[in-house]
């Protein structure tokens, strides 16, 4: 055994060299990436309108940086050449990016949702038929939280390829409610019970002021609609609580839903 290593020495330690060389340069990239990502997430606090929700994808991205560099200095301390490596991983990231074109377009969608921000953490949104608060912004995904509590994970291009309604980004929001009145009933005291509704309403906003006007004439009903501004986070508290004094005016008589009727003629043939 001594005389073996005697004999190949000059060739062992060499290889022992660079695998330790290699093995440090992973602990350096390590140590690099780590420092790297404690000095982002600082840097990035402290601009301005800069969210969480750039943040993951940021460190992710800089890890891949930190190590793949490190992983062409040890391919070169081995006397690879990287030169040709990267030639051979641009030809075989084209044949990759050509199979796995969807999964790109989601890495480029969630690129572009990062930058140009439509959602951030905790906004209730829609899109392609999905609707819930945002939780997460990945490179391939987006997770959140529909309003009944499910958890849902849905791919990036589906929010970049469709209209996005972000509930929560304005500071103030407007309702509109309905309220068919039978031809019947006076429409100077409907519309006397429904502003006396509004006005009783502390939590709406007065610029723009609230509105109450006839929308529309039917075949069975005159129909009023009510609209009103109010702060984003009290919305659905708002909705709600016009919703049930409307009913409460209905209750008192001051007004009468339509009711649909059909009337039944029966002609009898004379004998």
């Amino acid at each position: 055994m001594i005389s073996f290593l005697n004999q190949h020495l000059a060739f062992i330690l060499p290889i022992l060299y660079k695998i330790a060389l290699a093995a440090g340069l992973l602990f350096g990239a390590h140590l690099v990436s780590k420092l790297c990502l404690v000095s982002l997430e600082k840097g990035l606090h402290k601009i301005k309108n800069i969210d969480d929700t750039f943040l993951p994808v940021t460190k992710l991205m800089m890890q891949y940086l930190v190590y793949g560099i490190a992983g062409l200095f040890i391919l070169n301390l081995f006397g690879v050449n990287t030169a040709s490596i990267v030639t051979l991983v641009g030809v075989g990231g084209l044949s990759i990016g050509l199979a796995l074109k969807d999964m790109l377009s989601n890495v480029a969608s969630g690129l572009a949702l990062l930058m140009l921000r439509p959602f951030r953490n905790g906004d209730a949104v829609e899109a392609g038929g999905v609707s819930g608060v945002i939780k997460e912004i990945g490179l391939f995904t987006t997770r959140l939280q529909t309003f009944s509590g499910v958890y849902v994970c849905v791919p990036n291009n589906l929010f970049w390829s469709n209209s996005i309604l972000n509930y929560s980004r304005n500071k103030k929001r407007r309702f509109e409610i309905q309220v068919p009145l039978t031809y019947f009933d006076s429409l100077d005291s409907a519309m006397t019970a429904l502003n006396e509704v509004l006005s009783s309403e502390p939590r709406l906003l007065d610029d723009p002021a609230p509105q109450l006007f006839v929308k529309k004439l039917n075949f069975t009903a005159v129909v009023l609609e009510m609209r009103a501004w109010v702060k984003t986070a009290e919305y659905w508290d708002v909705y709600w609580s016009v919703n049930q004094k409307v009913k409460a005016v209905m209750e008192q008589g001051k007004m009468a839903v339509p009711l649909l009727r059909k009337e039944i003629q029966i002609q009898k043939d004379a004998d």
